[in-house]
Order: structure tokens, then C-alpha cells, then sequence
């Protein structure tokens, strides 16, 4: 009999094939958004409700979905696409007075409502919260392996002035920061360079899981914030409910990180908290350094991991050769790597030096496959400029960029949640028979 391989529950691909407004729909099916209604229909009280804020919170729903990167083309979109108005809630007769209204909110709405939305950010952070936990609970698995990384979201509005005394006006960034990403490369003849790219904004720092891409946790900072020390608050302290925080470290099991995360700080956050580090490493060694004993024994190993077992010989140079070792496996109640030599094996200890030897070992074919699972980050940091329009957008200030990450955090959990609950057949799958 053929084996069938099994149909993952659910896979981004399937959101990016639909149209907008089916996605626009799932987003909505997907996002448990009550509480916050609840709580901002109650903060306006009985001022005036011309447009209510459920419609204005579908109708920023509406322009991230639809890739909308300023109010006014998502109004102009708005204005010729009636069924976009009737599924975010606008009604193009006032039935009450017996007259047609006017059909699209004003700038002045848009910005008066994201104004009121960004002073509730405790309460839109508990959606994306309650998203994650009900993607435990739907998806077998969802989290066990995880990528993180930072994301830069470059600002294009005015620098704020280099004298503090200068006066500033509405379009200039006063949050933003000026960071430097250095790049380490060796040209054709050998010789090592450097390359150094600037950012003035700010930067997302994320976790996600790699089988579906889908956003775990999140925070966003000034550009100039230590991306290793970020990282680490997220897995101390991720600023969310206490259940949710237990139920990611809990089912966390790798988490897959480049070289800019590797520091013996980290890894060892990372095993306090019973996670598998899975860390590309830089390598810190002195100048001319190749090699290091392991203990007093005749075991060398590089700052790549690879252990070689050093033996006598005059043929070679300096008289030694060295041997590769094999790598025979991890050994779980001890906590050391094993590796063998004619037969013989022989432990190193991962706390020797923890930022070498990792539970999963370096030198391994396990490893280098699971870190290139590190690109589901990648993706989706991808999707952010793509899809969300960060890539050109007019947000100012933290506050205002950090609403508008949680809100396309939300809406791509959402319209997972949307897909998986819609209980429709798998895009995938009709793809691949195509």
C-alpha cells in the first residue's frame, strides 16, 4: 500500500493564495475582539457615535489586509468598494433620518480613533495572547520548534533635530533611533571586510513558530536596542498573561537563532528555561587560534564544535595528526555530547563550554537541519514589508508602532485561526495535485 504523507493542519501559503476580502473575513472570524469593544464603547460613553468603534477597528483590520499603507488609500478604496463598506459595518443610508450619509470616515476619525486605540495597548496585546494560547489547543505541536529574530522598521519621516532646544512639529520622529548592522564578509582574495548598513526607526523583535510561521511573541523597541538582551526579556518575562508565558515556555522545546543571538547569557536563559538553544556561533576566539584542549585529555575541538582526537605521528606536521571524531549522540541524564574514536567513546560536557557545545551538537546533521528552519523567521519578517506595507508606511512614534505590529500580529493569527476553524480543504494539497 502507498503511504500518504501527512497534510500539515494548516500552512501560510493557503491565507496568501485567497483574495483579500476572503482573507479580510477570516481576520475577522480569527480575532476575539469583544473585551476591547466592550472597553472602548465604554470610554466614549454617549459622545457622538457617527461611526462606532467597531466599525473603525474592522476598518483598520481592512487597511493591513488589503495593503493599505495610509488612511487615504484605504478611503479611496473604500469609496468604490461597497462590499468592503457592508462587511466592515458602514451603512450608506441613515435609515433613522431618512438620508444618505457620508459613506467613508474622515482623516480626522482615523487618526482620533488609532489615537484611542494606542492608550489600550494592555488590552490588544490580550488578543494576540488569547490567539496563541487557542493555537495550542488547534494545532498538534504549534511552538515546539521556534525561530526568532529582529526586524527593522525603518522610519521616513523628519530626523528629530540634533539640539534638543530646535523645536519639533507633528512630522518629525522623536522615538526613532539611529542603529548601525555590520555585515562580516571575505572578498576573492581572502581578505575580510566589512559592511555596515544604518537604520533610523525602530525594530520588532519575534518569535515564531517554523512549521507555520505564525507569531509566538513579540516586542518593539527603538532601532538601537540590544537584540540579544530583547530576546532574553521575551523568554524571562514576554509581557504577557501569566498562562500564556507558561504555555510558550512550556511547549517550547528549540528555539533557532543566528549568530547575533549567540552569548553564553543566552544559552544558558535558554536551558534554564528547558529550551534547546539552537544558536549559530561567532567565532570569539583570539587571532591564530584554531584549536582548544578539552580538559586533560587528547581531545581538541574549534569554535565550530567539530572535536578531533589528536594522535602521534611524524609524518604530519609538528608530529600530530588529527582525527575527526564521530558524533555518536547526546546523553540526556549526564549532559554530555559522546564521541568515539576506533571504537572507544568518549564524553564532553556541554557545560565545559557552554557556548561550543550545545545539547544538539554543532557538528551534527541534526543541527544544520533544524536551523534552517530559522528561515520561517525570515518569511515572516518578509510578510511584515510585503503584505503589511512596512516597507513604506507613515507611522510615527513607538507607541503608534507597536499598535500597528500587534495589529498585523493579530490579523495573521487570525486569519489562521479563521482558516483552520472554516474547516476547509487544504489549498496545499490542491496545489501540489496541480
Amino acid at each position: 500500500m502507498a503511504i500518504i504523507p501527512q497534510i500539515s493542519l494548516f500552512d501560510f501559503h493557503e491565507i496568501e493564495v485567497l483574495g483579500d476580502l476572503e482573507r479580510f473575513q477570516l481576520a475577522l472570524a480569527g480575532i476575539d475582539d469583544e473585551a476591547l469593544m466592550r472597553r472602548l464603547e465604554k470610554k466614549r460613553g454617549k459622545g457622538r457615535d457617527e461611526y462606532p468603534v467597531r466599525v473603525m477597528w474592522n476598518l483598520l483590520i481592512a487597511q493591513r489586509v488589503f495593503g493599505h499603507p495610509r488612511v487615504e488609500s484605504l478611503r479611496r478604496e473604500l469609496s468604490r468598494n461597497s462590499q468592503l463598506r457592508k462587511i466592515c459595518g458602514l451603512n450608506d443610508y441613515d435609515y433613522e433620518h431618512g438620508k444618505r450619509k457620508h459613506l467613508v470616515p474622515p482623516a480626522r476619525v482615523f487618526t482620533g480613533f488609532i489615537k484611542l486605540l494606542g492608550e489600550e495597548q494592555d488590552e490588544v496585546d490580550k488578543i494576540f495572547d488569547g490567539q496563541v494560547s487557542e493555537l495550542y489547543e488547534l494545532l498538534p505541536g504549534f511552538g515546539e520548534t521556534a525561530a526568532g529574530d529582529g526586524k527593522y522598521l525603518d522610519s521616513y519621516a523628519k530626523k528629530k533635530p540634533k539640539n534638543d532646544q530646535e523645536e519639533t512639529d507633528n512630522r518629525t520622529e522623536n522615538d526613532a533611533e539611529w542603529s548601525v548592522k555590520e555585515y562580516h564578509y571575505t572578498d576573492a582574495n581572502g581578505k575580510p571586510k566589512v559592511k555596515k548598513e544604518y537604520h533610523f526607526g525602530f525594530k520588532a523583535h519575534i518569535i515564531c513558530d517554523v512549521k507555520t510561521e505564525l507569531p509566538i511573541a513579540y516586542s518593539v523597541t527603538a532601532a538601537n536596542a540590544d537584540e540579544k538582551k530583547e530576546m532574553i526579556k521575551i523568554i524571562k518575562n514576554p509581557l504577557l498573561a501569566d498562562e500564556t508565558h507558561s504555555k510558550i515556555i512550556k511547549h517550547m522545546k528549540h528555539l533557532l537563532l543566528d549568530r547575533g543571538y549567540d552569548s553564553t547569557e543566552m544559552i544558558k536563559t535558554l536551558k534554564n528555561s528547558g529550551i534547546i538553544p539552537v544558536i549559530d556561533i561567532r567565532n570569539c576566539w583570539k587571532d591564530g587560534e584554531k584549536t582548544k584542549q578539552y580538559q586533560d585529555t587528547d581531545m581538541v575541538y574549534n569554535y565550530k564544535g567539530e572535536v578531533f582526537y589528536v594522535v602521534l605521528d611524524q609524518d604530519a606536521d609538528n608530529g600530530v595528526k588529527y582525527v575527526k571524531m564521530k558524533y555518536e549522540g547526546y546523553d540526556k541524564q549526564k549532559k554530555c555530547l559522546r564521541y568515539s574514536h576506533e571504537g572507544k567513546i568518549h564524553k564532553i560536557y556541554i557545560s565545559y563550554d557552554e557556548r561550543v557545545f550545545l545539547p544538539i551538537a554543532r557538528d551534527s546533521e541534526k543541527f544544520k537541519k533544524m536551523y534552517n528552519g530559522r528561515t520561517a523567521v525570515e518569511r515572516l519578517n518578509g510578510r511584515l514589508d510585503r503584505d503589511y506595507m512596512f516597507e513604506d508606511h507613515g507611522i510615527r512614534g513607538l507607541e503608534k508602532m507597536t499598535l500597528m505590529v500587534s495589529l498585523a500580529m493579530i490579523i495573521m493569527n487570525g486569519m489562521a485561526i479563521g482558516k483552520i476553524k472554516s474547516g476547509k480543504t487544504s489549498l496545499r494539497s490542491l496545489k501540489n495535485a496541480a
